[in-house]
């Protein structure tokens, strides 16, 4: 089955019932893999594909409380925790969201990846919780946000998931917040990145 109805995922032209992905033939050449790993500060973090195109349309489409099925976007998210599990068990923590943004949106697309990302291999237990509440003015000085790590029962480290990588400000954070109580953090997956060198390097911009 097709996952977003008969429209494509970018620029929502009817496809043909037979169509299994969410692409169109115009807009599936655009999609851009970026399966790099990059260290910033102790982190490494690597994401799936690149923000860009028809995914940075998906991604803005989510984020304003459209459900998008990210099943068919989640291979090289898969790919990317294979190379962390091997033989361990790994838990997943989503990057909380920012309040009034989750109430205006009502879902929260790193939860979705978590969710769809969920399996024996990958249990999840420790959580993140958001104290900021983002202010526009904060936003524009780029600070980063107020997390707290909330404990749990399961004692695994932990890889982070969020929707999209910019500077690796928030991951670090996070991970900073989760070894405040002794958690360990082997790395962060994101669907989309936005790192300018990234992008330099897979769109030649």
């Amino acid at each position: 089955m097709w996952w977003f109805g008969t429209k494509c995922a970018g620029c929502e032209v009817r496809l043909p019932l037979a169509t299994t992905s969410g692409w169109c033939e115009g807009c599936a050449p655009a999609v851009e893999r970026a399966q790099r790993w990059l260290t910033i500060g102790a982190l490494p973090i690597a994401a799936a594909w690149a923000y860009a195109g028809p995914l940075q349309t998906w991604i803005a489409r989510c984020k304003h409380g459209t459900y998008c099925d990210p099943q068919p976007l989640l291979a090289p998210m898969r790919a990317l925790l294979a190379e962390l599990t091997r033989d361990d068990p790994l838990q997943l923590v989503a990057i909380p969201p920012e309040r009034s943004r989750l109430r205006a949106r009502g879902l929260h697309l790193p939860d979705v990846l978590v969710a769809a990302l969920h399996g024996p291999q990958s249990p999840r237990g420790w959580l993140l919780e958001r104290l900021d509440a983002a202010p526009v003015r904060r936003e524009r000085l780029r600070a980063p946000p107020v997390l707290q790590a909330l404990r749990s029962r399961r004692q695994l480290p932990v890889v982070l998931v969020d929707d999209v990588v910019t500077t690796g400000q928030t991951l670090l954070t996070a991970a900073e917040a989760l070894a405040d109580i002794g958690v360990p953090v082997r790395a962060a997956i994101c669907l989309a990145d936005a790192r300018p060198q990234v992008l330099a390097q897979i769109l030649g911009g």
